[in-house]
C-alpha cells in the first residue's frame, strides 16, 4: 500500500468533515470521520482482505499488548494468510480532541506500541479542532512511521488540515 496515497486519503477524509457539531467532541468527530475514510478508501487500492475497523480491542494474551486504537487499517487474522497477529496490519490511528502536550505523549506513546508489538507500518496521530500537530513530540526513531495531523473548522466553514 502506498503511504503518501493513504496520508492523502486520510488528509481528505478530514477535509470532508464539515459539520460544526461533530467538532465538539472526540466520539462524534471519530464516527463521521470514519464514515468519510470508509468512503474515500473505495478509490484506494487495498491490499487484499484489508478493512477498516473503530476501537478494536487488543486482547494481552492474542496481541502481546491491551490497548484499544480508535481506528485501523488491517486484514483480519486468518492462520491461512497470515503468520501471526502482527501480519497484515497497515496503519493504526489514534485522534484527540484539543489535544493538550500530556495527551499528545500518552497517543505516541500508544501508537509506538502498536508499531513495535504489532508491526505497523504507520501511526497517525489526528488533532481534532485544533491546528496543532504535535509532531515536534514524535521520538525520533519513530518520525519516519507516525505521521501527525490536525483539522479546525475554519471561520468560513471549511476545514483546514495540518500535516507534520
Amino acid at each position: 500500500m502506498d503511504k503518501e496515497q493513504l496520508l492523502g486519503t486520510i488528509a481528505m477524509s478530514l477535509a470532508a468533515v464539515r459539520t460544526p457539531h461533530y467538532y465538539e467532541d472526540e466520539r462524534g468527530f471519530q464516527g463521521e470521520f470514519y464514515a468519510q475514510l470508509h468512503r474515500q478508501l473505495q478509490d484506494v487500492i487495498l491490499p487484499e482482505g484489508a478493512i477498516l475497523r473503530e476501537e478494536y480491542q487488543k486482547r494481552l494474551l492474542q496481541h502481546g499488548l491491551k490497548i484499544r486504537p480508535d481506528i485501523i487499517l488491517h486484514e483480519p487474522f486468518n492462520p491461512d494468510r497470515h503468520h501471526g497477529r502482527d501480519d497484515g496490519n497497515h496503519a493504526v490511528m489514534e485522534l484527540k480532541r484539543r489535544a493538550k502536550r500530556r495527551d499528545a505523549i500518552d497517543a505516541f506513546k500508544n501508537l509506538i506500541s502498536m508499531i513495535d508489538t504489532l508491526r505497523y507500518p504507520l501511526g497517525v496521530f489526528i488533532n481534532i479542532d485544533s491546528l496543532t500537530t504535535w509532531a515536534e513530540l514524535v521520538p525520533e526513531d519513530y518520525r519516519s512511521r507516525i505521521t501527525c495531523l490536525a483539522v479546525s473548522l475554519g471561520k468560513n466553514g471549511v476545514p483546514q488540515v495540518v500535516r507534520a
